[in-house]
């Protein structure tokens, strides 16, 4: 299983011995870790609106298997919220899906996962965006990195 790896670099003050600290710090590091994944989920929560539970979902991506022209991935739903949602459609420009079930609930409080093939026309790209469809409660992008 691949996963998606950032590497931070912060700079760090010389000591008053002339020895160089390590170059990461643990709290800067968890800081730009999480305004990276704040950012990568803020449009998920601009789409929400009053009486809708898409702010309450939160999706991750792993890749299982990579060819050529395919990508098998896992798709994983948590729900925070105190409503199921439902995912209606997955949309990925330049590529065609199979094996995931459509509609697929997430309960609340739920975490579900769902598996799916995609096959592109061209070389699998090295990152990618996924459109997850929720009907009513809206849509969500979802960045793949394979």
């Amino acid at each position: 299983m691949e996963k998606n790896v950032i590497f931070d670099f912060l700079p760090t003050e010389p000591t008053a011995r002339g020895v160089q600290p390590p170059m990461t710090d643990t709290k800067s590091t968890f800081t730009r870790r999480s305004l990276l994944a704040a950012l990568l989920l803020a449009p998920l929560g601009a789409l929400a609106h009053g009486g809708h539970g898409i702010s309450h979902l939160t999706v991750t991506s792993s890749v299982t298997r990579r060819k050529k022209h395919r990508l098998d991935l896992v798709l994983t739903f948590y729900n925070a919220g105190t409503e199921a949602m439902t995912l209606e459609g997955i949309t990925v420009e330049g590529a065609e899906l199979s094996g995931q079930s459509l509609p697929f609930i997430v309960p609340a409080g739920g975490l579900e996962e769902q598996k799916m093939t995609l096959r592109f026309g061209d070389t699998v790209p090295g990152i990618f965006t996924m459109l997850l469809d929720f009907g009513a409660d809206g849509q969500g992008p979802v960045t793949v990195m394979p």
